[in-house]
């Protein structure tokens, strides 16, 4: 066998067969064209297209004036207008989502006393227990 006629084995002595190396022949190449499994890099979910659709610009004349609103804004403009004309469709509709803001608005908001009596009396004691001997008075 001439010199120059190496078998494949022998021409990479640095690359060793093992597990988790396959032969460098059986590898997948560089742009083999094969279909990649999973969601496309860059492609967005239905959620993210209807928001970014929600939040795009249209063009809205207010009190006479040409402005620049949001989809969502001007959704919320015609539904409120619709059930102002008598609508009793959409005005129910409207009265319903505006019940519901303000609901989810009052939950968030913290209640001005948010401690019961009894809360109050152990929250009392642990702070008389945990108080430096020298502060303490005869309790």
């Amino acid at each position: 066998m001439p010199a120059e006629e190496k078998a494949p084995a022998e021409s990479n002595d640095e690359y060793s067969v093992g597990r988790g190396k396959p032969p460098k022949h059986t590898q997948f190449k560089k742009g083999d064209g094969r279909k990649r499994p999973g969601r496309p890099k860059g492609s967005k979910n239905i959620a993210t297209l209807v928001l970014e659709a929600a939040h795009a610009q249209v063009d809205a004349i207010i009190d006479g004036k040409k402005r620049k609103i949001s989809k969502k804004q001007s959704a919320a403009i015609r539904l409120a207008n619709a059930g102002a004309m008598g609508d009793p469709k959409l005005l129910l509709k409207f009265i319903d989502l505006i019940g519901e803001i303000e609901a989810r608005a009052e939950a968030a908001r913290p209640s001005e006393y948010p401690f019961s009596d009894a809360d109050k009396k152990v929250i009392r004691e642990v702070y008389k227990r945990l108080r430096p001997y020298d502060e303490r008075d005869s309790d």
